[in-house]
């Protein structure tokens, strides 16, 4: 038992102990003295030192001057104090009290009791008390913990939203949805004009959709605008953001990705597609010309040389042309089907052109941001 009593937090403890009994007063703080002890006498006087301290345990009589002790517990719980509540009586009968029967206290004990007895009853109420305390302390850590990180997405989609405000996207010839997993997107849709005629596009989509993945869309955005100002080829951008990539990554990271650009002049598109799905042309006729991945992801393979050839091919107009992530591909819909390519292409292929991306859209069931997406969503179609 000494080792009981010197171990914990026991010395530190307060306990309220009421009673009206000089006797018992006595015998309690020889046995709790290893405590600190205040004594009360009645129910107005417990009440009247729970207002003046806070105390860790309450060790209780039941039978009292002016009422009954059950008064003092009913005022504990109904102001939701923290305490657990020991009822001592020599009127207890064990099964009402196990039946609610006789109060609302933590546990009772019969009189007239031994030391090593109350000391047990009293050590684990008070152990369980402190598990109770440490577990809303941590709750209340996690909260805050969880609020600094909304807090600190939230500045961070700041960031990202008036990085990726630099896409020209013109809403007449140009649609475009990303929809992220988790907060911060590691899909992107970049797009901007490089010649009065020549509009250039890039979908990519990051490994993962985390924060890590959101970052990595940051010099993809330099670098894609960068270029596009200063009306570089295809081929020199994906050389930038593969070695920029290659630079930064960890090796289990890279970065699928499609660039095209379309002079309407020349009626020509230019394409690179890199791991994603294939790209799809919805000509004026109704066919559909696909353009499927012709190399690796971008920084996915640090050991031999990359390659950026671009392909070209004739579109005039009124040809839609369209880029996904294979998230929108893996995404499932209201039936809980998966979606799919052949679905998509299906789309592509039937119906009315004008109708295509929107046909898209609904196979999305939820667009708001309140749905949680196993990936990115990332989508754009544009018109020559």
């Amino acid at each position: 038992m000494a080792d009981l009593i010197d171990a914990g937090r026991a010395p530190s403890a307060r306990i309220l102990v009421v009673d009206d009994d000089v006797a018992i007063h006595g015998i309690i703080l020889r046995y709790l003295r290893q405590y600190d002890v205040d004594v009360a006498e009645s129910v107005e006087g417990a009440l009247e030192q729970l207002e003046l301290r806070t105390y860790d345990l309450l060790l209780l009589d039941r039978g009292l001057p002016d009422g009954m002790g059950d008064r003092v517990i009913e005022e504990v719980r109904r102001r939701r104090w923290s305490l657990p509540i020991v009822l001592m009586s020599g009127e207890i009968d064990p099964q009402l009290y196990r039946e609610g029967t006789h109060s609302r206290a933590d546990d009772f004990i019969e009189k007239p009791f031994v030391r090593e007895a109350l000391i047990s009853k009293i050590e684990r109420l008070l152990n369980a008390q402190a598990l109770r305390r440490q577990a809303a302390q941590q709750r209340a850590e996690l909260a805050e913990m969880h609020a600094q990180l909304e807090r600190e997405v939230d500045v961070a989609r700041t960031i990202f939203d008036r990085i990726f405000a630099r896409g020209e996207f013109d809403p007449t010839t140009v649609r475009h949805l990303v929809l992220a997993a988790n907060r911060l997107a590691g899909d992107v849709v970049f797009g901007a004009w490089t010649g009065e005629q020549r509009y250039r596009w890039m979908i990519g989509d990051v490994t993962g959709h985390t924060l890590s993945s959101a970052l990595v869309t940051m010099p993809l955005a330099g670098i894609f605008y960068r270029t596009a100002r200063e009306r570089r080829p295809i081929s020199d951008v994906l050389a930038l953001i593969e070695r920029e990539l290659v630079a930064i990554l960890p090796t289990n990271m890279f970065c699928a990705a499609a660039i095209c650009e379309l002079d309407r002049a020349s009626g020509t598109l230019e394409a690179w597609n890199g791991g994603v799905p294939d790209l799809l042309i919805r000509h004026v006729a109704g066919n559909v010309t696909r353009i499927p991945s012709m190399a690796l992801p971008l920084a996915a393979d640090r050991f031999s040389v990359p390659s950026h050839t671009i392909a070209v091919h004739r579109v005039e107009r009124g040809d839609r042309i369209y880029a996904f992530s294979d998230g929108l591909i893996e995404l499932r819909d209201r039936a809980q089907h998966m979606i799919g390519f052949d679905r998509l292409l299906a789309i592509a292929r039937m119906g009315s052109a004008a109708t295509i991306f929107d046909r898209f859209l609904d196979c999305i069931p939820d667009r708001s941001g309140a749905t949680s997406y196993d990936d990115d969503v990332s989508l754009i179609e544009v018109i020559v």
